[in-house]
Protein backbone atom coordinates (compact mmCIF):
# COMPACT_ATOMS: atom_id res chain seq x y z
CA UNK A 1 0.00 0.00 0.00
CA UNK A 2 3.02 1.80 0.68
CA UNK A 3 4.34 1.81 -2.87
CA UNK A 4 0.64 2.26 -4.03
CA UNK A 5 0.32 5.61 -2.30
CA UNK A 6 3.93 6.90 -3.82
CA UNK A 7 2.84 6.67 -6.97
CA UNK A 8 -0.25 7.72 -6.63
CA UNK A 9 1.81 10.83 -5.39
CA UNK A 10 4.28 11.12 -7.94
CA UNK A 11 1.71 10.69 -11.25
CA UNK A 12 2.60 13.24 -13.85
CA UNK A 13 -0.11 15.52 -14.49
CA UNK A 14 -0.66 14.87 -18.01
CA UNK A 15 -1.53 11.41 -17.48
CA UNK A 16 -4.87 10.53 -19.01
CA UNK A 17 -4.61 6.77 -20.14
CA UNK A 18 -3.27 3.15 -18.61
CA UNK A 19 -2.07 0.61 -20.77
CA UNK A 20 -1.40 -3.37 -19.77
CA UNK A 21 1.51 -5.07 -20.66
CA UNK A 22 0.73 -8.82 -20.54
CA UNK A 23 3.14 -11.74 -21.77
CA UNK A 24 3.74 -15.16 -21.90
CA UNK A 25 7.04 -16.25 -22.52
CA UNK A 26 8.58 -13.98 -25.38
CA UNK A 27 5.00 -13.23 -26.59
CA UNK A 28 2.32 -10.41 -25.49
CA UNK A 29 -1.08 -9.78 -26.03
CA UNK A 30 -1.95 -7.79 -28.26
CA UNK A 31 -5.66 -5.99 -29.77
CA UNK A 32 -6.05 -5.36 -32.96
CA UNK A 33 -8.25 -2.43 -33.10
CA UNK A 34 -11.92 -1.43 -35.18
CA UNK A 35 -11.09 1.87 -35.78
CA UNK A 36 -7.24 2.57 -36.27
CA UNK A 37 -7.14 -1.04 -37.78
CA UNK A 38 -3.40 -1.24 -35.97
CA UNK A 39 -2.10 -3.30 -33.28
CA UNK A 40 -1.88 -2.00 -29.41
CA UNK A 41 -1.66 -3.29 -26.22
CA UNK A 42 -4.59 -3.15 -24.03
CA UNK A 43 -5.48 0.09 -22.59
CA UNK A 44 -7.81 3.27 -22.32
CA UNK A 45 -8.47 6.40 -20.48
CA UNK A 46 -8.46 6.22 -16.67
CA UNK A 47 -11.98 7.09 -15.90
CA UNK A 48 -12.95 9.82 -12.86
CA UNK A 49 -12.41 8.64 -9.13
CA UNK A 50 -10.27 6.09 -11.07
CA UNK A 51 -6.32 5.03 -10.39
CA UNK A 52 -4.17 4.32 -13.36
CA UNK A 53 -3.98 0.67 -11.41
CA UNK A 54 -7.75 0.26 -11.70
CA UNK A 55 -7.80 1.42 -15.16
CA UNK A 56 -5.12 -0.80 -16.58
CA UNK A 57 -6.96 -3.79 -14.64
CA UNK A 58 -10.50 -2.66 -16.00
CA UNK A 59 -9.22 -1.73 -20.06
CA UNK A 60 -7.49 -5.11 -19.82
CA UNK A 61 -11.17 -6.55 -18.88
CA UNK A 62 -12.91 -4.87 -20.96
CA UNK A 63 -10.85 -5.17 -24.69
CA UNK A 64 -9.59 -8.83 -24.14
CA UNK A 65 -11.79 -10.60 -21.30
CA UNK A 66 -8.58 -11.23 -19.34
CA UNK A 67 -8.49 -10.75 -15.75
CA UNK A 68 -5.66 -9.11 -14.39
CA UNK A 69 -3.32 -7.78 -11.29
CA UNK A 70 -1.29 -5.04 -11.85
CA UNK A 71 2.63 -6.39 -10.82
CA UNK A 72 4.29 -2.72 -11.51
CA UNK A 73 4.63 0.23 -12.69
CA UNK A 74 6.77 -0.01 -15.93
CA UNK A 75 6.87 3.92 -16.90
CA UNK A 76 5.33 7.02 -18.06
CA UNK A 77 5.29 7.45 -21.40
CA UNK A 78 3.27 10.10 -23.50
CA UNK A 79 0.22 10.19 -21.45
CA UNK A 80 -0.32 7.01 -20.35
CA UNK A 81 1.10 5.01 -17.33
CA UNK A 82 2.26 1.57 -18.29
CA UNK A 83 2.21 -1.05 -16.24
CA UNK A 84 3.35 -4.80 -15.89
CA UNK A 85 0.28 -7.18 -15.58
CA UNK A 86 -0.39 -10.61 -14.90
CA UNK A 87 -3.42 -12.73 -15.60
CA UNK A 88 -5.16 -14.49 -12.39
CA UNK A 89 -6.22 -17.43 -14.58
CA UNK A 90 -4.46 -19.06 -18.02
CA UNK A 91 -4.95 -16.98 -20.85
CA UNK A 92 -7.22 -19.02 -23.59
CA UNK A 93 -4.90 -19.14 -26.75
CA UNK A 94 -5.67 -21.60 -29.84
CA UNK A 95 -3.40 -23.35 -31.41
CA UNK A 96 -4.83 -21.25 -35.04
CA UNK A 97 -3.16 -18.67 -36.48
CA UNK A 98 -5.28 -16.61 -38.91
CA UNK A 99 -3.87 -14.55 -42.18
CA UNK A 100 -1.46 -12.20 -39.51
CA UNK A 101 0.34 -15.15 -38.86
CA UNK A 102 -0.49 -14.78 -35.17
CA UNK A 103 -1.76 -17.23 -32.32
CA UNK A 104 -5.90 -16.38 -31.88
CA UNK A 105 -6.50 -15.26 -27.75
CA UNK A 106 -10.35 -16.07 -27.64
CA UNK A 107 -11.88 -12.57 -26.49
CA UNK A 108 -15.49 -12.77 -28.12
CA UNK A 109 -17.05 -12.62 -24.33
CA UNK A 110 -14.91 -9.23 -23.74
CA UNK A 111 -16.90 -6.13 -23.30
CA UNK A 112 -15.43 -4.03 -25.78
CA UNK A 113 -15.75 -7.13 -28.50
CA UNK A 114 -16.61 -5.82 -32.38
CA UNK A 115 -16.97 -2.04 -31.05
CA UNK A 116 -13.16 -0.97 -30.03
CA UNK A 117 -11.61 -4.96 -30.84
CA UNK A 118 -11.53 -6.79 -33.78
CA UNK A 119 -9.47 -9.67 -32.58
CA UNK A 120 -6.71 -10.27 -30.11
CA UNK A 121 -3.67 -12.28 -30.34
CA UNK A 122 -0.22 -13.46 -28.35
CA UNK A 123 2.71 -11.87 -30.62
CA UNK A 124 6.34 -11.80 -30.42
CA UNK A 125 6.74 -7.92 -30.15
CA UNK A 126 10.06 -8.45 -32.21
CA UNK A 127 8.11 -9.99 -35.03
CA UNK A 128 5.74 -6.62 -35.59
CA UNK A 129 6.25 -4.12 -37.87
CA UNK A 130 6.38 -0.59 -36.59
CA UNK A 131 3.88 0.27 -38.90
CA UNK A 132 1.39 -2.25 -37.87
CA UNK A 133 1.50 -0.79 -34.31
CA UNK A 134 -0.69 2.34 -33.41
CA UNK A 135 2.29 4.02 -31.25
CA UNK A 136 5.06 3.81 -33.47
CA UNK A 137 7.51 5.45 -31.27
CA UNK A 138 7.31 2.64 -28.67
CA UNK A 139 7.06 -0.50 -31.09
CA UNK A 140 10.82 0.00 -30.25
CA UNK A 141 10.07 -0.23 -26.53
CA UNK A 142 7.94 -3.35 -26.29
CA UNK A 143 10.44 -5.95 -25.94
CA UNK A 144 11.99 -4.29 -22.86
CA UNK A 145 8.54 -3.76 -21.08
CA UNK A 146 7.91 -7.55 -22.19
CA UNK A 147 11.21 -8.91 -20.37
CA UNK A 148 10.13 -6.65 -17.12
CA UNK A 149 6.88 -8.19 -17.36
CA UNK A 150 6.00 -11.88 -15.27
CA UNK A 151 5.05 -14.31 -18.05
CA UNK A 152 1.17 -15.57 -17.74
CA UNK A 153 0.17 -18.64 -17.43
CA UNK A 154 -1.47 -19.76 -20.54
CA UNK A 155 -4.02 -22.65 -21.50
CA UNK A 156 -3.96 -23.92 -25.60
CA UNK A 157 -7.67 -24.68 -27.10
CA UNK A 158 -8.97 -25.83 -29.93
CA UNK A 159 -12.65 -26.30 -28.89
CA UNK A 160 -14.45 -24.12 -26.57
CA UNK A 161 -17.73 -25.60 -28.08
CA UNK A 162 -18.78 -26.22 -23.85
CA UNK A 163 -19.24 -22.45 -23.45
CA UNK A 164 -21.84 -21.93 -26.00
CA UNK A 165 -25.44 -22.91 -26.15
CA UNK A 166 -26.90 -26.58 -26.90
CA UNK A 167 -28.36 -24.78 -30.60
CA UNK A 168 -24.49 -23.56 -31.25
CA UNK A 169 -23.20 -26.66 -30.32
CA UNK A 170 -25.53 -28.99 -32.26
CA UNK A 171 -24.64 -26.27 -35.38
CA UNK A 172 -20.91 -26.65 -34.58
CA UNK A 173 -21.36 -30.19 -35.34
CA UNK A 174 -23.24 -29.95 -38.85
CA UNK A 175 -20.10 -27.42 -39.98
CA UNK A 176 -17.96 -30.04 -39.23
CA UNK A 177 -19.59 -32.30 -41.63
CA UNK A 178 -19.47 -30.00 -43.98
CA UNK A 179 -16.29 -29.26 -44.19
CA UNK A 180 -15.65 -32.96 -43.66
CA UNK A 181 -17.84 -33.75 -46.26
CA UNK A 182 -17.04 -31.79 -48.75
CA UNK A 183 -12.73 -32.43 -48.04
CA UNK A 184 -13.31 -36.39 -48.28
CA UNK A 185 -14.17 -35.40 -52.46
CA UNK A 186 -12.10 -35.52 -55.40
CA UNK A 187 -9.20 -32.74 -55.72
CA UNK A 188 -11.32 -31.49 -59.10
CA UNK A 189 -14.20 -31.35 -57.50
CA UNK A 190 -13.39 -29.61 -54.28
CA UNK A 191 -12.19 -27.41 -56.84
CA UNK A 192 -14.54 -26.48 -58.44
CA UNK A 193 -17.18 -25.99 -55.02
CA UNK A 194 -14.35 -23.50 -54.08
CA UNK A 195 -15.03 -21.13 -57.36
CA UNK A 196 -18.82 -21.44 -57.03
CA UNK A 197 -18.17 -20.87 -53.20
CA UNK A 198 -16.32 -17.98 -53.98
CA UNK A 199 -18.93 -16.58 -56.55
CA UNK A 200 -21.93 -16.44 -54.51
CA UNK A 201 -20.02 -15.39 -51.47
CA UNK A 202 -19.37 -11.63 -53.34
CA UNK A 203 -22.21 -10.03 -52.40
CA UNK A 204 -21.58 -8.07 -48.81
CA UNK A 205 -17.94 -8.26 -50.13
CA UNK A 206 -16.39 -4.03 -49.83
CA UNK A 207 -15.13 -4.72 -53.21
CA UNK A 208 -17.96 -6.12 -55.09
CA UNK A 209 -20.12 -3.30 -53.15
CA UNK A 210 -18.02 -0.50 -54.46
CA UNK A 211 -17.64 -2.24 -57.82
CA UNK A 212 -21.42 -2.23 -57.61
CA UNK A 213 -22.07 1.37 -56.59
CA UNK A 214 -19.85 2.77 -59.35
CA UNK A 215 -21.45 0.26 -61.92
CA UNK A 216 -25.08 1.39 -61.05
CA UNK A 217 -24.03 5.31 -60.84
CA UNK A 218 -23.03 4.67 -65.01
CA UNK A 219 -25.85 2.72 -65.83
CA UNK A 220 -28.79 4.76 -63.64
CA UNK A 221 -27.48 7.80 -62.70
CA UNK A 222 -27.61 9.23 -59.22
CA UNK A 223 -31.09 8.15 -58.48
CA UNK A 224 -30.15 4.42 -59.05
CA UNK A 225 -27.22 4.89 -56.59
CA UNK A 226 -29.62 6.64 -54.29
CA UNK A 227 -32.05 3.51 -54.28
CA UNK A 228 -29.34 1.00 -54.02
CA UNK A 229 -27.75 3.08 -50.92
CA UNK A 230 -31.05 2.85 -49.36
CA UNK A 231 -30.76 -0.97 -49.44
CA UNK A 232 -27.26 -0.90 -48.51
CA UNK A 233 -27.27 1.11 -45.65
CA UNK A 234 -30.54 -0.84 -44.14
CA UNK A 235 -29.30 -4.12 -44.75
CA UNK A 236 -25.66 -2.70 -43.21
CA UNK A 237 -27.26 -1.29 -40.28
CA UNK A 238 -29.57 -3.63 -39.59
CA UNK A 239 -27.39 -6.48 -39.24
CA UNK A 240 -25.11 -4.50 -37.50
CA UNK A 241 -27.10 -3.28 -34.82
CA UNK A 242 -28.56 -7.04 -34.56
CA UNK A 243 -25.06 -8.45 -33.95
CA UNK A 244 -24.29 -6.37 -31.44
CA UNK A 245 -27.54 -6.47 -29.52
CA UNK A 246 -27.01 -10.22 -29.47
CA UNK A 247 -23.67 -10.83 -29.49
CA UNK A 248 -23.62 -14.32 -30.76
CA UNK A 249 -19.96 -15.60 -31.17
CA UNK A 250 -19.03 -17.17 -34.99
CA UNK A 251 -18.47 -20.70 -34.94
CA UNK A 252 -14.33 -19.68 -36.33
CA UNK A 253 -14.61 -17.79 -32.53
CA UNK A 254 -15.67 -21.15 -30.91
CA UNK A 255 -13.46 -23.61 -32.80
CA UNK A 256 -10.79 -21.59 -34.89
CA UNK A 257 -9.88 -24.14 -37.31
CA UNK A 258 -12.93 -23.80 -38.42
CA UNK A 259 -12.12 -20.49 -40.22
CA UNK A 260 -11.26 -20.39 -43.95
CA UNK A 261 -11.59 -16.38 -44.72
CA UNK A 262 -11.15 -14.06 -41.73
CA UNK A 263 -14.26 -12.53 -40.39
CA UNK A 264 -14.61 -10.05 -37.49
CA UNK A 265 -17.39 -8.97 -34.84
CA UNK A 266 -20.54 -11.24 -33.51
CA UNK A 267 -21.69 -13.31 -36.30
CA UNK A 268 -25.68 -12.97 -35.83
CA UNK A 269 -27.07 -12.57 -38.29
CA UNK A 270 -25.25 -12.94 -41.58
CA UNK A 271 -24.73 -9.60 -43.02
CA UNK A 272 -23.08 -10.98 -46.18
CA UNK A 273 -26.61 -13.21 -46.03
CA UNK A 274 -28.80 -10.28 -45.78
CA UNK A 275 -27.12 -7.71 -48.42
CA UNK A 276 -27.48 -10.81 -51.03
CA UNK A 277 -30.68 -11.62 -49.83
CA UNK A 278 -32.18 -8.45 -50.88
CA UNK A 279 -29.85 -7.66 -54.31
CA UNK A 280 -31.32 -10.62 -55.29
CA UNK A 281 -34.85 -10.62 -54.08
CA UNK A 282 -34.60 -6.76 -55.65
CA UNK A 283 -32.71 -7.90 -58.86
CA UNK A 284 -35.76 -10.30 -59.80
CA UNK A 285 -38.57 -7.96 -58.96
CA UNK A 286 -37.26 -5.46 -61.43
CA UNK A 287 -36.40 -8.15 -64.14
CA UNK A 288 -39.90 -9.45 -63.21
CA UNK A 289 -41.04 -6.31 -65.08
CA UNK A 290 -39.10 -6.49 -67.97
CA UNK A 291 -40.10 -10.05 -68.76
CA UNK A 292 -42.56 -12.48 -69.56
CA UNK A 293 -44.38 -14.39 -66.37
CA UNK A 294 -43.12 -17.38 -67.59
CA UNK A 295 -39.57 -16.25 -67.63
CA UNK A 296 -40.30 -13.83 -64.25
CA UNK A 297 -41.03 -17.27 -62.40
CA UNK A 298 -38.33 -19.27 -64.12
CA UNK A 299 -35.86 -16.94 -62.90
CA UNK A 300 -36.85 -17.07 -59.30
CA UNK A 301 -35.43 -20.38 -58.66
CA UNK A 302 -31.97 -19.01 -60.00
CA UNK A 303 -32.43 -16.01 -57.20
CA UNK A 304 -33.10 -19.03 -54.93
CA UNK A 305 -30.25 -20.92 -55.43
CA UNK A 306 -28.06 -17.49 -55.41
CA UNK A 307 -29.32 -16.55 -51.98
CA UNK A 308 -28.98 -20.53 -50.60
CA UNK A 309 -25.64 -20.28 -52.00
CA UNK A 310 -24.52 -17.49 -50.36
CA UNK A 311 -26.11 -18.40 -46.73
CA UNK A 312 -24.27 -21.97 -47.51
CA UNK A 313 -20.39 -20.43 -48.68
CA UNK A 314 -20.81 -18.15 -45.18
CA UNK A 315 -21.17 -21.75 -42.90
CA UNK A 316 -18.92 -23.28 -45.31
CA UNK A 317 -16.73 -20.73 -44.15
CA UNK A 318 -16.86 -21.38 -40.90
CA UNK A 319 -17.69 -18.23 -40.36
CA UNK A 320 -21.64 -18.39 -39.21
CA UNK A 321 -24.00 -20.58 -38.01
CA UNK A 322 -27.29 -22.10 -40.01
CA UNK A 323 -29.20 -20.42 -37.93
CA UNK A 324 -27.08 -16.94 -38.71
CA UNK A 325 -28.04 -17.41 -42.19
CA UNK A 326 -31.63 -18.28 -41.77
CA UNK A 327 -32.26 -15.56 -39.62
CA UNK A 328 -30.80 -13.49 -42.54
CA UNK A 329 -32.39 -14.71 -45.58
CA UNK A 330 -36.11 -14.41 -43.59
CA UNK A 331 -34.93 -10.81 -42.68
CA UNK A 332 -34.42 -10.34 -45.97
CA UNK A 333 -37.16 -11.84 -48.03
CA UNK A 334 -39.41 -9.42 -45.58
CA UNK A 335 -37.00 -6.35 -46.60
CA UNK A 336 -37.86 -6.98 -50.12
CA UNK A 337 -41.36 -7.57 -49.63
CA UNK A 338 -41.66 -4.23 -47.97
CA UNK A 339 -39.62 -2.46 -50.26
CA UNK A 340 -41.73 -3.88 -52.95
CA UNK A 341 -44.63 -2.44 -51.53
CA UNK A 342 -43.24 1.00 -50.87
CA UNK A 343 -42.08 0.92 -54.42
CA UNK A 344 -45.35 0.38 -55.61
CA UNK A 345 -47.08 2.66 -52.99
CA UNK A 346 -49.17 5.62 -54.56
CA UNK A 347 -48.49 8.52 -51.99
CA UNK A 348 -45.16 9.02 -51.00
CA UNK A 349 -43.39 5.93 -52.86
CA UNK A 350 -39.83 4.88 -52.74
CA UNK A 351 -38.64 6.46 -55.71
CA UNK A 352 -40.15 9.92 -54.23
CA UNK A 353 -38.36 9.50 -51.08
CA UNK A 354 -35.07 8.79 -52.23
CA UNK A 355 -34.91 12.35 -53.57
CA UNK A 356 -36.61 13.97 -50.79
CA UNK A 357 -34.31 15.65 -48.75
CA UNK A 358 -36.19 15.48 -45.62
CA UNK A 359 -36.68 11.78 -45.86
CA UNK A 360 -32.86 11.23 -45.55
CA UNK A 361 -32.49 13.90 -42.65
CA UNK A 362 -35.37 11.94 -40.97
CA UNK A 363 -32.97 8.66 -41.64
CA UNK A 364 -29.83 10.61 -40.48
CA UNK A 365 -31.33 11.56 -37.62
CA UNK A 366 -32.45 8.09 -36.26
CA UNK A 367 -28.98 6.87 -37.46
CA UNK A 368 -27.55 9.24 -35.87
CA UNK A 369 -28.98 8.61 -32.28
CA UNK A 370 -28.29 5.33 -32.53
CA UNK A 371 -24.64 5.83 -33.40
CA UNK A 372 -24.30 7.60 -29.95
CA UNK A 373 -25.78 5.20 -28.22
CA UNK A 374 -23.78 2.35 -29.81
CA UNK A 375 -20.61 4.05 -30.00
CA UNK A 376 -20.12 1.81 -32.61
CA UNK A 377 -17.65 2.80 -35.96
CA UNK A 378 -20.24 1.14 -38.12
CA UNK A 379 -23.05 3.01 -36.85
CA UNK A 380 -20.50 6.38 -36.96
CA UNK A 381 -19.92 5.62 -40.66
CA UNK A 382 -23.38 4.83 -41.81
CA UNK A 383 -24.16 8.02 -40.20
CA UNK A 384 -21.47 10.35 -42.49
CA UNK A 385 -23.18 8.68 -45.80
CA UNK A 386 -25.96 9.83 -44.88
CA UNK A 387 -24.89 13.34 -43.84
CA UNK A 388 -23.37 13.30 -47.19
CA UNK A 389 -26.87 11.84 -49.25
CA UNK A 390 -29.18 14.85 -47.44
CA UNK A 391 -26.05 17.68 -48.17
CA UNK A 392 -26.00 16.40 -51.87
CA UNK A 393 -29.34 15.14 -52.23
CA UNK A 394 -30.73 18.46 -53.89
CA UNK A 395 -28.35 18.37 -56.60
CA UNK A 396 -29.67 15.05 -58.09
CA UNK A 397 -32.12 15.18 -61.06
CA UNK A 398 -35.80 14.65 -60.14
CA UNK A 399 -36.03 12.48 -63.63
CA UNK A 400 -33.97 10.06 -65.12
CA UNK A 401 -31.33 11.95 -67.71
CA UNK A 402 -31.54 10.10 -71.22
CA UNK A 403 -27.10 9.57 -71.57
CA UNK A 404 -25.12 7.51 -74.69
CA UNK A 405 -23.15 4.98 -73.19
CA UNK A 406 -19.70 6.90 -73.80
CA UNK A 407 -21.04 9.19 -71.68
CA UNK A 408 -22.09 6.52 -69.07
CA UNK A 409 -18.44 5.09 -69.16
CA UNK A 410 -16.89 9.00 -69.02
CA UNK A 411 -18.86 9.13 -65.97
CA UNK A 412 -18.15 6.11 -64.39
CA UNK A 413 -14.31 6.80 -65.01
CA UNK A 414 -13.91 10.36 -63.45
CA UNK A 415 -15.96 8.89 -60.44
CA UNK A 416 -13.76 6.17 -60.04
CA UNK A 417 -10.45 8.94 -59.99
CA UNK A 418 -12.57 10.74 -57.86
CA UNK A 419 -13.36 8.09 -54.87
CA UNK A 420 -9.77 7.40 -55.40
CA UNK A 421 -8.17 10.47 -54.98
CA UNK A 422 -10.63 10.60 -51.59
CA UNK A 423 -9.96 7.34 -50.19
CA UNK A 424 -6.10 7.44 -50.66
CA UNK A 425 -6.33 10.80 -49.03
CA UNK A 426 -8.09 9.79 -45.98
CA UNK A 427 -6.30 6.70 -45.33
CA UNK A 428 -2.75 8.79 -45.43
CA UNK A 429 -4.54 11.91 -42.81
CA UNK A 430 -6.01 8.61 -40.77
CA UNK A 431 -2.24 6.76 -40.40
CA UNK A 432 -0.65 10.13 -39.52
CA UNK A 433 -2.97 10.50 -36.02
CA UNK A 434 -2.76 7.46 -33.23
CA UNK A 435 -5.81 9.27 -31.78
CA UNK A 436 -9.03 6.95 -32.02
CA UNK A 437 -11.25 9.51 -31.92
CA UNK A 438 -9.19 11.69 -34.39
CA UNK A 439 -8.88 8.69 -36.93
CA UNK A 440 -12.47 8.14 -36.62
CA UNK A 441 -13.40 11.72 -37.61
CA UNK A 442 -10.57 11.70 -40.55
CA UNK A 443 -12.69 8.31 -41.90
CA UNK A 444 -16.13 9.30 -41.03
CA UNK A 445 -15.34 12.85 -42.98
CA UNK A 446 -14.19 10.54 -46.00
CA UNK A 447 -17.52 8.85 -46.02
CA UNK A 448 -19.15 12.03 -46.09
CA UNK A 449 -17.16 13.47 -48.54
CA UNK A 450 -17.43 10.35 -51.03
CA UNK A 451 -21.54 10.22 -50.48
CA UNK A 452 -21.15 13.80 -51.80
CA UNK A 453 -19.13 12.62 -54.61
CA UNK A 454 -20.76 10.09 -56.29
CA UNK A 455 -24.34 11.71 -55.62
CA UNK A 456 -23.56 15.61 -56.32
CA UNK A 457 -20.37 14.76 -59.20
CA UNK A 458 -22.86 12.01 -60.94
CA UNK A 459 -25.61 14.60 -61.27
CA UNK A 460 -23.38 17.56 -62.03
CA UNK A 461 -21.44 15.15 -64.54
CA UNK A 462 -25.22 14.16 -65.90
CA UNK A 463 -25.28 17.77 -67.02
CA UNK A 464 -22.26 18.33 -68.03
CA UNK A 465 -21.39 15.36 -70.32
CA UNK A 466 -24.78 14.81 -72.11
Amino acid sequence: MANESAILDNIPDDIVGAVCVIRHDNKMVMLSEVITKKMSLPGGYIDKGDTPRQAAVREALEETGINVKVVDLLQYRGRAAIFSCVADSPILVSSFEDKTGYPIVASWFAKHYATEVRRVYLIDPNSIDPQEYRYRKDALLLADWMAKTPSSDIEIYSDLSGQVNSLHRLELEWVIQLQQAVRSWPENYQTVFDGIMAVVNLPGEPLFIAFLVIVVTGLYGPIGLLQLTFVLLLATFTSGLIKLGVASPRPSDIIPELQQINAYGFGFPSGHTLIATMLWGLCWYALGKRVSKVVKWLSLSLVLVLIVGQAVARVWYGVHFFSDTLASVLLGLIFVAALIVWHSASRFSLQEAIINRWFWLSVTLVVGIVAGLSLAPLHTYIFAILLGVVLSVEAVPKSVVATTDMVRLKMVGIILVGLVVIGTSVELLADLSSVSLVVLVIRGTGWTLGAIWLIAGSSSLLKRLK
